[in-house]
């Protein structure tokens, strides 16, 4: 059976959960609640479950420094082996973003050698388990509005402004 683990990262942005399967990261996800609350809905989600800090050490040190506004390589392993082969090479694709960079959907499927892809790639996007370090929050439409974010657009404005990459981007594009 494989073990999962999961920690908390308070934040300006709400409570991060950060989890693990067999130490790779397979989750993360940010809330406006408490400890209690994000420890009950992770408990129904992973019921056998433990939380754990020490084995989360790195990846709370790369997302302090990220949040402080620092540019972050998040080398720490993922498992999204859950997801369909196309979901995994999109979001292999937006690990190679930079820190401060955008990219729109059309480019990912046209870097992936699908052109005319974008509505694919936006679903591959909306399914990423791991926002942040999987750096979803870095791709917007083509016209440069912002797009969805799983998250929601406050969490997707706040960490494109922590990029300082926010001013680039079309807030008033039609939706």
């Amino acid at each position: 059976m494989a073990l999962v683990q999961y920690t908390f990262l308070e934040s300006s942005m709400g409570m991060i959960a950060v989890i693990s399967r067999d130490d790779k990261i397979v989750g993360l996800d940010i809330r406006r609640e408490d400890v209690y609350q994000a420890k009950k809905r992770l408990s129904a989600q992973y019921p056998d479950a433990i939380e754990s800090d020490k084995s989360f050490r790195t990846v709370r040190l790369l997302l302090n420094s990220y949040l402080k506004g620092e540019a972050v390589d998040f080398d720490v392993e993922i498992d999204i082996s859950d997801e369909s082969p196309f979901t995994r090479r999109v979001l292999d694709e937006l690990r190679r973003i930079p820190f401060g960079e955008v990219r729109s959907y059309g480019a990912i499927g046209k870097q992936l050698g699908y052109p005319m892809a974008a509505r694919a790639v936006g679903q591959a996007v909306r399914r990423n388990p791991i926002p942040i370090i999987i750096p979803c929050h870095r791709v917007i439409r083509e016209d440069g509005s912002l797009g969805g974010f799983s998250l929601g657009k406050e969490i997707k404005k706040g960490l494109l402004r922590l990029e300082g990459i926010l001013d680039f981007v079309n807030e008033t594009a039609p939706l």
